[in-house]
C-alpha cells in the first residue's frame, strides 16, 4: 500500500512540475514562439528604418533595384536616392488632397496601427453568405454610426467601396434624374465647397 501511495505522490509531483513549466512559459517566459509572422514583422521593421531624409519612404512592397533593399519613394517636390534633393520646378497641386500630413501620427502609433496579414488570408472575393462585405465589418459600421449619431443605418444598405471617389460617383449616378442607359451625357450636379471636381 505504501508503494502505491508513493507512486501516486511521484505522479502528482510530476504533474505539478509540468504545470509549473507551462505557467512559467506563459507568464514569465514571454510570448509563444512565432514563425512566419515574426519574420514578416522583422522585414517590415528593417525596411521602415531605411532613411529617406524625411521626404519619402521605402516600402516592403516597393521598388527594389539590383536585388537589394527597397529604394526610397519620394514625396512630391523631392528626388534623389534618399529624397534629399528639393525640386525647384515643382508645382503645388491645390486641386486634390494627400494625407501625408498624418504620417507622423501613425509613426508614433506604429504598434497599434500595424497589420500583419498572411498572403492566403481571405483569398476569395465573397464571404460565406455570398456578399462582398463581412457581416462583422457591417455590424461595426452600423454600431459606429449609432454611437456617433450621424446616420440612420437600420433598414438601409451599406455600400462598400475602395475609396470615396467610387462612392461619390455611384451616388451621383444613382441620384441623377436621367441615369438611364440611353443617356451618354453626364448628370448635372450642384455641389457646395469643399468638393473634388474630378468626380463631378
Amino acid at each position: 500500500m505504501a508503494k502505491l501511495q508513493s507512486s501516486y505522490f511521484v505522479c502528482f509531483a510530476f504533474s505539478i512540475f509540468v504545470n509549473l513549466l507551462f505557467v512559467l512559459k506563459l507568464y514569465v517566459g514571454g510570448e509563444w514562439e512565432l514563425s512566419w509572422s515574426r519574420r514578416a514583422a522583422e522585414e517590415a521593421e528593417h525596411v521602415a528604418a531605411i532613411s529617406c531624409s524625411g521626404h519619402g519612404r521605402a516600402y516592403l512592397d516597393g521598388l527594389v533595384l539590383d536585388g537589394k533593399e527597397p529604394v526610397c519613394e519620394c514625396n512630391s517636390c523631392y528626388g534623389g536616392p534618399d529624397c534629399s534633393e528639393f525640386l525647384t520646378a515643382c508645382a503645388a497641386n491645390a486641386d486634390s488632397g494627400d494625407p501625408l500630413f498624418l504620417e507622423p501620427f501613425w509613426m508614433q502609433h506604429a504598434a497599434k496601427s500595424a497589420v500583419v496579414v498572411a498572403g492566403w488570408h481571405r483569398m476569395s472575393y465573397t464571404f460565406s453568405d455570398q456578399s462582398y462585405i463581412s457581416a462583422e465589418l457591417e455590424r461595426h459600421i452600423r454600431k459606429l454610426h449609432a454611437i456617433v449619431g450621424n446616420a440612420v443605418t437600420q433598414g438601409r444598405y451599406i455600400t462598400f467601396c475602395a475609396g470615396s471617389t467610387q462612392l461619390l460617383n455611384a451616388a451621383v449616378h444613382a441620384l441623377s434624374s436621367d441615369n438611364s442607359s440611353s443617356s451618354s451625357s453626364p448628370a448635372s450636379v450642384v455641389a457646395s465647397i469643399p468638393y473634388y471636381n474630378g468626380i463631378l
